[in-house]
């Protein structure tokens, strides 16, 4: 069971990179949107729901088995927040390219409302930061969108 919580935690072991595993994981996020996930609006939204809850999961369980808060090597959680910076916007490299950077400095700086959920515990603290910073992202996305 540690071998799977290890793999999908870690994005196919993306996250034992020591340098830049989160950016590794971030970039995995947008690899994985590009290939898989359709231009459909229920399908984008319910993939959300799903890699919500598949981050806190792992998450949760690697956090237990690493005996350490957001351990650097799980790095589902940047998949989770760059979907949310990409959610329901056109598939082309400018917004791949401005959703990778915005969600990475969100993430990173962890502004004021970021930052004070990062505190919660378990899979859901891990989590929770980036999925608000993936929101941010794309709220500012959307709005370069408005005028693209």
């Amino acid at each position: 069971m540690n071998k799977i919580v290890f793999f999908f935690s870690s994005v196919a072991c993306l996250g034992y990179i020591k340098c830049a595993s989160g950016t590794l994981g971030s970039l995995a996020g947008i690899l994985l949107w590009i290939f898989f996930m359709p231009d459909s609006v229920l399908f984008q939204l319910c993939s959300l729901v799903v890699i919500f809850l598949i981050s806190i999961f792992f998450s949760f369980l690697a956090e237990d088995i690493y005996k350490t808060k957001d351990d650097h090597r799980v790095v589902i959680d940047e998949v989770a927040g760059m979907w949310f910076s990409l959610a329901l916007l056109p598939k082309n490299f400018l917004f791949f390219l401005l959703g990778f950077l915005l969600f990475r400095l969100l993430d990173i700086k962890k502004p004021w409302i970021i930052k004070s959920v990062q505190g919660l515990k378990g899979g859901f603290g891990i989590t929770i930061d980036d999925v608000l910073a993936g929101i941010f992202a794309n709220f500012i996305l959307q709005i370069v969108n408005l005028f693209y």
